[in-house]
């Protein structure tokens, strides 16, 4: 059984896959700082605590304390956010930050040095809007994530899928019946998604980790915009599941699988897959539920998508969606009863960027309470990713990923998705927004 355990850690000793140099899209270098009297959310799911003091020092979070017993040096700026609410930066554990919407010829009419400026635009929005981490689920290449880390443009710490593994005919299979290649899509130097066989899976892995994929992405089923497939059509078999899980994990890397229902999602139980993504259809799988309980598998639900594909879909997107609607209400409470380990991710990158946060409101209206939903997109999804001892959570060792709320999103869980109400945005110690009072 795999662990997924929080865990506080000494941030001088810990050696983490994170960089801790410089961050994008700060007002200027990092400085010590203390918020003072506002009221922590820390996302471990403990009561809100009231008038809190938290010494940022660097990068890292020194020292979190009531306000008034806070050993922070006297020189150490403070910000006062009394009547504030403090949380963790929001995780977005599944997102598709290249694209620039759904208009396909659009899309291909225009430059790829256009669209690299348009997404650029993507990541700073997408990091103001408070969402400071985001597993790319598909589409951006590594160095969308390298002009971050060098402070080149502002955006969310990433990690990167790169390619969604698929069989001839999958969801990320670019060439269509009448025999044209949407190809044109991918980035240059991304590998192929295509994989036919164990012995194709297996070498896809390797190019996919090559290119600098942090996790791999493959897909077992059909989905809601696919005109060919159903959502519970399987598209791959448990031994390439199998070859997709070991080759990661021989890397010391995680999987993840866009999975709906039916033997699709069951055998990416079986094969050890680390995360289900979306799972509308899970209700129908007692025994797949109770694996994921035991092995420590995580649910992404992505009920973002589906809203979307309601309202805006194709027509077959919207009769899909609207189909499932109940069923993955059902998923996600039988879920939480088991025991599941679910994490925050929207899948909403083709409709618009920036209102990631609508997703907390979506879980709630699902089933979940406000801090089920908060813990959901910050301690859980960090542990998804497997970065919670470094994020997700508001303690000392930390690195100081942190929002400032006017309000209280345990009463209102979408203040988070209102952009006046975020004072402050800090990713890695530094400013990334802060708006006066």
């Amino acid at each position: 059984m795999r662990s997924y355990q929080m865990s506080t850690i000494d941030g001088a000793a810990h050696r983490s896959g994170l960089r801790p140099g410089p961050v994008s899209g700060g007002l200027g270098e990092r400085v010590g700082v203390v918020l003072t009297g506002g009221t922590l959310i820390d996302g471990t799911g403990a009561a809100a605590r009231p008038d809190t003091g938290i010494w940022i020092d660097g990068d890292r979070i020194r020292a979190v304390a009531d306000a008034a017993g806070l050993d922070a040096p006297p020189d150490v700026p403070r910000i006062d956010v009394t009547g504030k609410t403090i949380m963790p930066g929001l995780i977005d554990c599944h997102d598709h930050l290249v694209h620039t919407g759904m208009d396909l010829i659009e899309r291909a009419a225009a430059p790829l040095s256009l669209t690299m400026m348009r997404v650029a635009e993507t990541l700073r929005i997408t990091l103001e809007a408070g969402i400071t981490t985001v597993r790319d689920a598909g589409g951006l290449d590594v160095g969308f994530k390298m002009a971050i880390e060098e402070g080149t443009i502002p955006g969310p710490r990433l990690m990167l899928g790169l390619t969604i593994i698929s069989r001839t005919g999958g969801i990320d299979d670019p060439r269509l019946r009448s025999g044209v290649d949407l190809g044109w899509r991918f980035l240059p130097g991304l590998p192929s998604p295509v994989a036919d066989g164990v012995e194709e899976c297996r070498k896809r892995v390797r190019e996919v980790l090559h290119a600098g994929a942090d996790v791999v992405k493959c897909a077992s089923t059909g989905g809601v915009s696919s005109r060919t497939l159903s959502a519970l059509d399987a598209t791959l078999t448990l031994v390439e599941l199998q070859a997709i899980a070991d080759e990661a994990h021989m890397m010391g890397k995680r999987a993840f699988v866009h999975a709906y229902g039916g033997p699709g999602l069951a055998d990416a139980v079986t094969a050890g897959i680390d995360s289900i993504e979306h799972g509308a259809h899970l209700c129908d799988l007692p025994e797949s539920i109770a694996r994921m309980a035991d092995q420590g598998t995580f649910l992404v639900p992505t009920f973002m998508i589906l809203a979307i594909h309601r309202e805006r879909g194709s027509a077959w997107a919207r009769r899909k969606a609207t189909e499932m609607a109940d069923a993955h209400r059902r998923s996600l409470e039988l879920a939480m009863r088991a025991g599941i380990l679910i994490a925050m991710g929207t899948d909403a990158g083709g409709y618009g960027h920036g209102h990631n946060a609508v997703e907390l409101g979506l879980l709630v209206d699902a089933g979940m309470t406000p801090m089920e939903a908060i813990v959901a997109s910050t301690g859980t999804a960090a542990a998804c990713l497997g970065l919670e001892r470094d994020l997700g959570t508001i303690e000392p060792g930390k690195l100081a990923d942190l929002l400032v709320i006017d309000g209280d999103p345990l009463v209102d869980v979408r203040i988070p998705d209102q952009p006046q109400r975020i004072t402050l945005v800090m990713k890695g110690g530094e400013d990334v927004i802060r708006r006066e009072g």
